[in-house]
């Protein structure tokens, strides 16, 4: 008898455990549907700008999120500086990302800035940059949509 009784009270912790699990948990993003960026095509669109009278570099990415709605993180790198940024995106949503660089005019010098948006397999943006070094960590990341 007892045996009996231990067996309906796991039935029913088994029971209550799964009904608990679906439907307290909640999630920002579609687990099968993320965020997926790809390249967005613009003739003629700015790819970077001198900013402050040569102080900064503001350097522009054009994607399309093809993916789900949801959060993305971006982690942008100028040479050995980065700087990170968590933004909502809408799925099917055209954006322009823009971050900016602090800069110091270099005959010698030369860096690499790259955005790297999430997705499979995604989409890296990647400037290099001859006459300047970077003067520290990006700044000002936007993502607006297009």
């Amino acid at each position: 008898m007892k045996l009996k009784h231990l067996g309906i009270v796991l039935v029913m912790v088994c029971l209550t455990s799964f009904s608990c699990v679906t439907s307290s948990e909640t999630d920002d993003n579609n687990d099968s549907n993320p965020p997926n960026f790809v390249k967005d095509a613009c003739s003629g669109c700015t790819s970077e700008e001198n900013i402050g009278n040569v102080t900064g570099i503001r350097f522009f990415s054009y994607v399309k999120n093809n993916g789900g709605s949801g959060k993305i993180s971006m982690t942008i790198g100028a040479g050995d500086k980065s700087a990170t940024k968590q933004f909502d995106v809408t799925a099917g949503t055209r954006y322009v990302f823009h971050a900016s660089v602090p800069v110091e005019k270099s005959s010698t010098a030369t860096f690499t800035y790259s955005a790297k948006f999430p997705g499979s397999p995604g989409y890296t943006d990647t400037h290099t940059i001859s006459g300047y070094h970077h003067m520290g960590a990006p700044f000002d990341l936007q993502m607006n949509p297009k």
